[in-house]
């Protein structure tokens, strides 16, 4: 067994409550936002209230699980007085550091003495500028994701006391990261610049070319600015043994099953090289869990070599697991002291079967259950399917997490 003093932390993206509270105690440590001033504008995120009780929360689990506000687009001057107030807020609710790319986000934090992490929209590629950063007092500083394994090693070997933070799994930009104002053009306003967190992915579509005498160059349609998803899951011993500090998976869009699953993977691999059973059987276990749940695809990003055009997802624009949620009905009825739900089922086309995995979502409520044993007027099923319109079947259904009356049931399947 290795000894896990060089053990990286796992950081984990958290949109809201529902992902804090769905993946426990499973990430060395988080990263959020709230409604201003990170790049992920369009998540549900957490209010700026929730500051104090996220910490607290947090810093309660075992182990203790640090967390980190984003503040991580560009500022205006508009903006500096409330950014003030929120940096000064989160100090007082004893946040572990702040994630930033303005140099006034980072005077900020030296301001008020708490540790920075400077966001990878620096686009730090080189020694000088990590030196820069490292005199400046960065805790830690996310290198730029278009950087080689080797790259990356040369800037840890010449950092004293400045932690370094990559990506290893998540969405990748087809233009270097966070610089890209294809967004910001094509909405005519910079609000929707990737550099203000409101970037609209038009990287994402299918793309014509027509030139001023309306004449259009033919292609097959693919989607060549379509980037696939970065996965290291393979390559986790190279990582560590490269000096990364912190493993980043990339995420704070994604809902709670694809963060707690694309966790539990990767802290499964690392608890795995030190424990001395990290082999080919481990990582295909691993790639077919995460290949369960949301991605393009996957590739290796720049840690080996330049993306090619066989790391662009040329055929789909979203989602190409086979493994998706369908709707099956709702909550009608809860007795949450022992744990029995009455489920109306709604969906017609979907059969219900003992051994199935079931996602609960409600206004507070993210849940997976795998169906022991279903019960309809007290007989107990294997299998049901609504037959018609006028059959609407109450399935008794005992779950090991509370729910609410009219949380919307799913079932996850590649059906």
């Amino acid at each position: 067994m290795l000894l896990e003093m060089n053990r990286p932390e796992l950081l984990v993206p958290i949109q809201n409550w529902k992902t804090l509270n769905y993946i426990e105690n499973l990430p060395d440590a988080i990263y959020f936002g709230i409604d201003k001033y990170n790049m992920r504008l369009k998540a549900k995120n957490f209010k700026r209230s929730d500051i104090y009780n996220i910490t607290e929360y947090c810093h309660v689990q075992e182990p203790k699980i640090k967390a980190y506000l984003c503040t991580n687009i560009i500022i205006y001057n508009s903006e500096l007085d409330d950014l003030e107030k929120l940096i000064g807020e989160a100090k007082d609710a004893n946040i572990d550091a702040i994630i930033a790319h303005d140099i006034a986000a980072i005077s900020l934090a030296k301001k008020y003495n708490i540790p920075f992490h400077v966001s990878t929209q620096a686009n730090i590629s080189n020694i000088q500028s990590a030196l820069f950063y490292e005199n400046l007092g960065a805790k830690r500083i996310v290198l730029a994701r278009e950087l080689s394994l080797i790259q990356i090693k040369e800037i840890k070997s010449q950092l004293s006391t400045t932690e370094i933070e990559c990506f290893i799994h998540g969405s990748m930009c087809t233009a270097i990261s966070g610089r890209c104002y294809l967004s910001a053009t094509i909405c005519e306003s910079e609000e929707y610049s990737a550099n203000r967190g409101l970037c609209i992915q038009p990287c994402r579509r299918e793309w014509k070319m027509i030139d001023d005498e309306n004449h259009e160059i033919i292609y097959n349609g693919e989607l060549f600015l379509n980037a696939k998803d970065l996965c290291m899951v393979e390559y986790i011993p190279a990582l560590i043994t490269s000096g990364i500090d912190a493993f980043k998976i990339e995420g704070r869009m994604k809902d709670p099953l694809y963060v707690k699953t694309i966790t539990q993977c990767y802290k499964e691999a690392i608890t795995s090289y030190f424990n001395g059973t990290y082999d080919r059987n481990k990582i295909n276990y691993l790639l077919q869990k995460l290949s369960r749940v949301y991605n393009r695809g996957f590739h290796t990003g720049f840690y080996f070599n330049k993306p090619t055009i066989e790391d662009i997802q040329l055929k789909n624009r979203g989602n190409i697991s086979p493994f998706k949620k369908h709707y099956i009905g709702k909550v009608v009825n809860c007795d949450k002291e022992n744990k029995i739900f009455h489920v109306l089922l709604e969906n017609m086309n979907i059969s219900l079967n003992v051994g199935d995995e079931l996602i609960i979502i409600g206004d507070h409520t993210f849940s997976t259950e795998i169906i022991k044993k279903m019960k309809v007027n007290d007989i107990e099923i294997e299998t049901i399917k609504r037959e018609n319109k006028e059959d609407s079947p109450k399935i008794e259904i005992i779950f090991k997490n509370s729910v609410n009356i009219d949380d919307r049931v799913y079932i996850l399947s590649n059906l």
